[in-house]
């Protein structure tokens, strides 16, 4: 458990120094929000597309073999990052190969847990990988971003390299999980599917903020509308598609990517559904409270992590407790109270947000979105295991990590869609109604496509080419505060909204814990009959 709780704390300490490095991407490569955002969201991208086929990969490989080879990527995409000469290959390099590498592993890691343990020893097993993660969310954004600070991106990411070549020595001491003898055909066609559908939703998704979500927003256009829209109605075209191949090879007998038992079971959609929640409430600090701090208040890396810690404390608090000390609970309780303690987490943090940076009551909402997205942690995969049989519970690691990279990425869509929405429409309105702004100006303004996330230099370098006189720059920069502000905290709303939606769904859990097997249930019905 030590070693595959490492290897958690790696991928998710790669995601939280990635958070906190806007500054240094700005400083090292130039990089404008958007490509900052797309930093962060290329490994969920790949990941996402890819982990259905690593839940399949570990079934015919082994899951230890394949824990072994999404390390040597993972370790490998580390010092492409260190040595990447541009954003463009920090991204489209790095990332990728860190995405492909965690689709590999994060789902071993599920299987050889699902596969070792049975029953409460599961639930807490589980708790501690979510623990391990929200530890690392705590520790790594303080270290790594006093390392960026101090010893710059290309030190800092070698360190992170070493984590993984270091877990990568320590896998032999992992116990493996027997898999079949006779091997499953791998599932081509499934594998293509699924990566070309989760790919085109992903990527539209994520681009609409920059792209338009019907209107398009640049000169890229499709059929007269935004190509986000296209690719992302393209995508789930596809994903149909790869349902209805699915369920035809898996009555020809075949190991399906997708089986029904898995996605058609109501408790599992619950449980898929709690995953993604996990990770839209862990995007709200990447996606928005970080950058705006470090953009708008100037804060460090090492300062932007330090404000992490509550939230990571709350997460590792509560997704140990529950299992191990309240393992009495209904699930269905549990549950419904993470969803409502995220809703009001968001409108917390959103009230912790000033022109100038940011109050206590960001660190207490964030600490409140910890505890709750830790809640979530505890339960999400036991809800998942409990209703399947063992080897569609090993199998299933590659669906769920799936799930929780497109919630992941959803969420970030969600947040940056309603920014841009907000920021473009509100900051236009604003100057087109003030008397102090010329018509020369006010035209200028009016004519750009959208309105850009921008710390103020860099919003006044945007705009001084557009106004008739110098004197103005002050006051539209002075009108962006004001927007930028309402943007980001109408990004939280739309999440508090988002997880309140969901408890509609929670109906289809069980009114008990899950922290017992189903046997240890029936056994214990059966003694209370007969006494």
């Amino acid at each position: 458990m030590l070693i595959l709780c490492a290897a958690q704390v790696g991928t998710s300490g790669d995601n939280a120094t990635v958070g906190v490095s806007a500054s240094a991407l700005v400083q090292q490569f130039g990089a404008s929000m958007d490509q900052i955002q797309m930093a962060n969201a290329t490994y969920s991208l790949i990941a996402g597309a890819m982990m259905i086929a690593g839940g399949l990969i570990g079934l015919i490989l082994g899951w230890r073999r394949s824990f072994r080879i999404g390390l040597v990527l993972l370790a490998v995409s580390e010092v492409v990052a260190a040595f990447s000469p541009s954003i463009e290959v920090f991204i489209y390099g790095a990332r990728v190969m860190t995405g492909a590498g965690a689709s590999l592993t994060i789902p071993a890691v599920l299987g050889l847990i699902a596969g070792n343990y049975q029953g409460k020893d599961q639930a807490l097993a589980f708790s501690g990988l979510a623990a391990a993660s929200g530890l690392s969310a705590a520790l790594m954004p303080v270290v790594f971003g006093m390392l960026l600070d101090v010893m710059g991106l290309r030190f800092t990411y070698l360190c992170l390299s070493a984590i993984f070549v270091s877990v990568l020595f320590a896998s032999s001491k992992v116990t493996d999980v027997a898999v079949a003898k006779d091997k499953p055909k791998l599932d081509i066609v499934g594998i293509l599917l699924a990566a070309v559908g989760l790919m085109m939703v992903i990527v539209g998704t994520l681009k609409m903020p920059v792209w338009g979500i019907l209107k398009p927003l640049t000169g890229f256009v499709v059929f007269g509308f935004s190509p986000a829209i296209v690719m992302t109605v393209f995508g789930l075209i596809v994903l149909t598609s790869l349902l209805m191949w699915e369920k035809r090879y898996e009555k020809l007998g075949g190991l399906a990517l997708i089986p029904a038992k898995i996605i058609y079971n109501k408790q599992v959609q619950v449980g898929l559904y709690i995953g993604a929640l996990f990770w839209v409430g862990s995007a709200a600090p990447a996606a928005i409270t970080i950058p705006y701090i470090q953009l708008v208040g100037g804060v460090s890396s090492a300062q932007a992590g330090m404000s992490l810690i509550g939230m990571s404390v709350g997460t590792v608090g509560v997704a140990m407790l529950l299992p191990a000390k309240l393992s009495g609970l209904q699930v269905r309780m549990v549950c419904a109270f993470s969803l409502i303690g995220a809703a009001v987490a968001a409108f917390i943090m959103a009230q912790g947000l000033q022109l100038d940076g940011y109050n206590y009551l960001l660190i207490i909402g964030q600490t409140l979105m910890g505890c709750s997205v830790g809640a979530m942690a505890s339960q999400c995969s036991i809800i998942v295991t409990d209703a399947l049989e063992p080897r569609e519970a090993q199998q299933s690691g590659g669906i769920q990590a799936t799930v929780r990279n497109i919630g992941y990425a959803i969420g970030i869509a969600i947040m940056g869609v309603t920014m841009l929405s907000v920021m473009s429409h509100d900051y236009k309105q604003q100057v087109l109604n003030s008397p102090s702004i010329s018509e020369v100006s006010q035209n200028g303004i009016e004519a750009m496509s959208s309105i850009p996330f921008l710390g103020d230099s860099d919003f006044s370098e945007l705009i001084k080419d557009k106004v008739a006189d110098s004197s103005e720059v002050q006051m539209l920069v002075e009108i962006n505060q004001k927007t930028r502000l309402k943007a980001a905290q109408m990004g939280l709303y739309a999440i508090a909204i988002f997880m309140l939606l969901f408890l509609v769904t929670l109906r289809h859990l069980p009114q008990r814990s899950l922290m017992r097997t189903k046997a240890e249930v029936l056994d214990t019905d059966e003694k209370h009959v007969e006494i």
